[in-house]
């Protein structure tokens, strides 16, 4: 197939300067240079959020799911612990969802959350806690920049995808509140993102000791600047993020022991949770309602995001994620290219 000529391809911008959807997008579109060029530009543009959607996409393969993906950042081939059965077999996409074998045996990973009963339910509620707002694997040595969701099967309603403007949120708040953010920095263990979502969602797997200690905890900055835009923007609201602590300060292993195998966060977390009914107002984000074939790609350095409840006892959901990583060595040149140009418009 040859990309298409005419014009009938159209975008959509989600909210303002944040997000766009490019729809009408052919297979052959994602090979195309010229659009791929297009995309991941508008990617940097609008704040780390793209969305293409077409009637075709809904047959892409997991090599052209793959291939799409390398536009935005390196693959991640790591395997997360205690995942290994919802991956895609020979490929970095792990299954997301309620789809199960011949045997009734999960083939994707699970999460029981509230279902949206209106649009007012995207802010988060301090009270419940909800929605499960946050930016990807912070937890790891080097988090990811960015993430690939692509849809194979919808639920007639619920299941959306909810997205925030961590650049744009914290670009409002006042001057002496964002230098305090600064100084501070999320410890973030996988151990207790794990326990803490399988204290609501029994079936989700825990780390069991040897996976522990090959997960040790990582710190990252509450404040972090984009290396392509070079705008700051709230970072660190990770459901693995178990304290909040000032530059420098340690954590005793005693502590790591409650946080991790009991799934208990430190009441220095309230920093963050306080700012996130600001971070998910409507002036900073995106509710995603899914079709098939959808494919999103977000920047974890400048958004959050949060999944939705459906009706998982009487409709399948079938999402296939990868994770981006920074460019490598050799890719560093055209990536400096690209900030200037960005920084200079």
């Amino acid at each position: 197939m040859r990309p298409r000529t005419d014009d009938s391809r159209r975008s959509v911008c989600l909210n303002k300067d944040f997000g766009v959807s490019l729809e009408n997008v052919t297979r052959a579109d994602l090979r195309d240079p010229d659009f791929r060029q297009e995309a991941e530009t508008l990617w940097i543009e609008r704040r780390g959020l793209l969305a293409v959607r077409g009637d075709e996409l809904s047959e892409l393969t997991p090599d052209e799911l793959t291939d799409w993906a390398s536009v935005f950042g390196d693959i991640d081939n790591e395997r997360l612990s205690a995942r290994d059965f919802c991956t895609v077999t020979g490929h970095p996409i792990i299954r997301l969802g309620n789809v199960a074998d011949d045997d009734g045996n999960p083939r994707a990973m699970f999460a029981d959350m509230p279902v949206l009963t209106d649009h007012s339910d995207v802010q988060y509620n301090a009270t419940t806690q909800r929605p499960v707002w946050h930016t990807d694997s912070t937890f790891r040595a080097t988090p990811p920049i960015g993430s690939v969701f692509h849809c194979k099967l919808a639920p007639p309603h619920g299941g959306d995808t909810l997205f925030a403007d961590t650049r744009g949120a914290l670009a409002a708040l006042d001057e002496a509140t964002r230098l305090h953010l600064g100084e501070l920095e999320a410890v973030c263990s996988l151990a207790h993102h794990d326990k803490k979502v399988n204290l609501y969602s029994p079936t989700y797997p825990t780390l069991n000791a040897e996976q522990r200690a090959a997960n040790p905890p990582n710190r990252v900055p509450i404040v972090l600047q984009h290396p392509i835009s070079g705008q700051p923007a709230l970072y660190g609201m990770n459901s693995s993020t178990c304290a909040v602590v000032h530059k420098g300060m340690t954590v005793s292993d005693e502590r790591m022991d409650v946080f991790d195998l009991e799934g208990i966060e430190d009441e220095s977390v309230g920093i963050l949770r306080n700012l996130l009914p600001h971070a998910t107002g409507p002036k900073f984000t995106v509710r995603w309602r899914w079709h098939p074939g959808d494919v999103v790609v977000w920047d974890n350095r400048c958004t959050m995001h949060a999944a939705t409840g459906f009706d998982h006892d009487s409709h399948e959901r079938e999402m296939w994620r990868m994770t981006l990583l920074e460019r490598a060595v050799g890719d560093v040149r055209a990536q400096c290219d690209k900030s200037t140009q960005i920084k200079t418009r």
